[in-house]
Parts: structure tokens; sequence; C-alpha cells
């Protein structure tokens, strides 16, 4: 058995990968460096924090209803030519509020419109680029690669909030201007990769067939393996986000310490990306599901039954180290079963339905916190938890191993076409 660092090695070696990447963690800083200055250049320009509360609502309406249309965007078309599109937009959406910043105008309705374009566009960039993964790197490298992209979102998550803090006081400009060029670097970087597979053409009028959201919705009733991870995150999202409001909005919560918590949290997140392979290949889905359950049942059970902030933080942090082990797993898994011509919308249907409980999440964490105190908040979750480890167990189709080879094209899922590349480079157009 090879050693994961030999496989990281193997995947960091791969220069459409690098290139890949790279572009995107530029990218991914510029975005952290603006989630902090939106709502500061909000408040500074009105005066209403109620305003930045609105563009945060805006933010997750925009991403969850765009989720399906935007994955059939990407199926519609070559992965390159979606991501050169959506870094255009979302450049000259950034770039507008750093217009009207310079010129010191800035009034509600810009800020709230630039919000809505760029998390639109933003949406058909993630199955895109995850179809562009599964053009520039082998199917056995796939884990590898997944986990370190999310090392690449995590770090970006650390240092981007932090610099654009100190951007925005240098100038209300400087950070929307920093977020623009880094998609400007993201366009250069994406320029250079392989365009990747066209849909087929239709037989009657040789143009590409308009891809179809109930194929999707089809693969995704079909496949055990989707049924299961689909419910699966349907408990675990909204308890992951209910953790994290028990521990910012529990009585006597201080700056100080919750900033503490939340950097180890990101920290451990961090930390899990790195073991997230390695663990994947030796365990298998199933278990690797079961015990990530099992541990965070327990943290949110032990942070209940002692209390203090430093079991709360242990709690978020145990939870979110094994946060990317599991993603990771199931993220490769689904490039793996899933076919290539419907990847989009698989993916996109997915984060629609498995996303449609978050946004109760805050709201029954603060109700839970105010009327039962943080310990009974923690019970829910731990109940929750526990749901997940039923889930698995119970679950169908996730006996899966980690790839160790490139997998044969008729084991996929979805429609089936010899003419898609999924493994290596695909010539540019």
């Amino acid at each position: 058995m090879r050693l994961p660092g030999r496989r990281f090695a193997a995947i960091s070696g791969n220069p459409a990968f690098r290139r890949m990447w790279i572009g995107q963690f530029t990218s991914d800083l510029g975005s952290s460096v603006t989630v902090l200055a939106l709502p500061m250049l909000a408040v500074a320009a009105s005066g209403s924090a109620a305003e930045a509360g609105v563009l945060g609502t805006l933010t997750f309406l925009t991403t969850w209803l765009t989720s399906m249309p935007a994955g059939q965007l990407a199926d519609r078309y070559p992965p390159r030519r979606v991501l050169l599109a959506c870094d255009t937009v979302r450049l000259v959406a950034v770039g507008t509020i750093a217009a009207g910043a310079l010129l010191h105008r800035t009034p509600f309705w810009l800020l709230a419109l630039a919000v809505v374009v760029a998390n639109a566009a933003s949406m058909p960039f993630g199955p895109a680029a995850g179809k562009m993964l599964r053009t520039v790197v082998p199917a056995d490298q796939l884990p590898e690669a997944v986990s370190v992209n999310q090392i690449r979102g995590y770090t970006a998550s650390i240092v981007g909030p932090a610099v654009g803090g100190a951007l925005f006081a240098a100038g209300r400009a400087v950070p929307f201007l920093t977020d623009a060029l880094t998609y400007a670097a993201s366009l250069v970087a994406v320029r250079g990769l392989p365009a990747g597979a066209a849909p087929a053409p239709d037989e009657r009028t040789g143009r590409p067939e308009r891809p179809r959201l109930r194929e999707g919705l089809r693969v995704l009733r079909t496949t055990p393996f989707l049924r299961s991870t689909l419910v699966y995150s349907q408990l675990a999202n909204p308890a992951v986000s209910m953790l994290l409001f028990v521990v910012l909005l529990r009585p006597g919560a201080g700056g100080g310490g919750v900033g503490l918590s939340l950097s180890a949290a990101a920290a451990a997140g961090l930390a899990g990306s790195t073991v997230a392979p390695w663990v994947y290949r030796r365990l298998g889905l199933r278990r690797l599901m079961l015990a990530v359950c099992l541990v965070r049942l327990l943290a949110a059970a032990v942070a209940a039954l002692v209390g203090g902030p430093v079991a709360l933080g242990g709690a978020l942090a145990a939870v979110l180290l094994l946060g990317p082990v599991v993603g990771a797993a199931i993220g490769a898994t689904t490039m793996q079963l899933v076919d290539y011509e419907v990847y989009g919308r698989v993916t996109g249907t997915s984060s629609f339905i498995g996303s449609a409980l978050q946004p109760l999440a805050p709201l029954a964490a603060g109700v839970l916190v105010q009327t039962g105190g943080a310990r009974s908040a923690l019970g829910v979750v731990a109940g929750l938890f526990a749901c997940c480890a039923l889930t698995v167990v119970l679950g169908r189709g996730l006996d899966v191993a980690a790839p160790r080879a490139a997998e044969p094209k008729a084991d996929r899922v979805g429609v089936t076409s010899p003419a898609v590349p999924d493994h290596g480079p695909a010539p540019a157009a």
C-alpha cells in the first residue's frame, strides 16, 4: 500500500490539477476577503445592521434556489466554458461594488444586485469544477484531489476574513478590488485547462442536447448510495450548524472565547482534510460514516453533560475535524459512481434538497438556547447525530471502498457515453 504522503505528492505533480488548484485558491481567498468586508461596507454606507443581515439572507436564498438550474447549466456546456463564464460574471459583479466604493456610492440596491449576481454565477462553478477535476485527475487519485481542494477552502476561510478586515481599514474599495483581481487570476488559470467533454449532439439537429432536470432526479431516485447520503446530509448539515450557533449564542459567550473556538474549529477542519483519503481507504465508506456519527454523538453528549466554553469548543472542533473526512469520501464516491454527463444535475439537485433544512438551524438553536439553555440544545444536536448513525446503519449502497484503480465505464450510473473522457486530460478545444 502506498503511503498517504506519496499519494498527495502524485496529485500535486499533476500540472493541470496544480494550475486548477492555484486558480481556485486565489479565487477562494478573494471571496473569503469579502465575506467580512461586504457587511462592513453595508453598515458603513447606510448605518443599518439590518441591511447587512438582508445581504446574508439573499446570499443563502440565491445559492439555494439556483443550485438545480446551475447543475443543469454545468451539464449543458464543456466545463472550461462554464468556469470562464462564471469567473467573468463574478469579476464584473465584484468590480461594480469596488467602483461604487471608490465613488462613495454604494446604495443598498447595488449591493443586493451584486450579491445575487455573484452568488448565482458561483453555483454552476462548483459542478463544472467537479467535472473538470474528473477530466484532469485519474479516478484512483480522486480522494486525494477532493481532500486537497478541501484544504484549499479551509485555508482561504482561515486567512481571508482577517485579511479582508485589514484591507477594509485601508480603504472601503480595497477588499473588492482585491477580489476582482483574484477572479482575473482564476480566469488566467482556467484558460490553460483542457476544454473538457461537450454534451453529445442531438441526432436530429446536430446541436448539443439540452440537459433535462428530471434526469438528475431519476439518478438520485434510482441510486441507493445517493439516496442514503442525501438523507444523511439532511440530518447532519442542520446538526453541525446548530452546534455552531449554540457556541455563538450560549449565555456568557465572549468575543475572545468564541473567536478562539472558531479558529480551533477551522484548524481542525484543515487537519481533517489532510487525513481524509487515508481514513477513507482504510475503513471504506459505511464504517467511516458510522465512526464519524458516533464520535460526533459522543462529543455533543459530553458537551451537554459537562457544559462550559471548553467543552463546547472541543465538541465543535471534533465535529469539524471529521467533516472533511466524510465530505471527501462522499464527494470522491459520487464522482466515481455518477456519470460525467449527468454529474452537474445530480450534484445540483442533491445540494438543493440537502440544504433545505439549513435555514432552520440558527432559529432552532436560538429558541432552544433561550428556552432551555445550551445543554438542552446540545441534547437535540446529539439526537440528530444519533439519527445520522441510524441512517448509516440502515442505508443502502454505502458498502463502497475507495478507488484503487481507474474504474470501467460500465460501472457508472446515469447516462453513459463512451465519448466522455473520465480520466486524463481532454484535448483542448
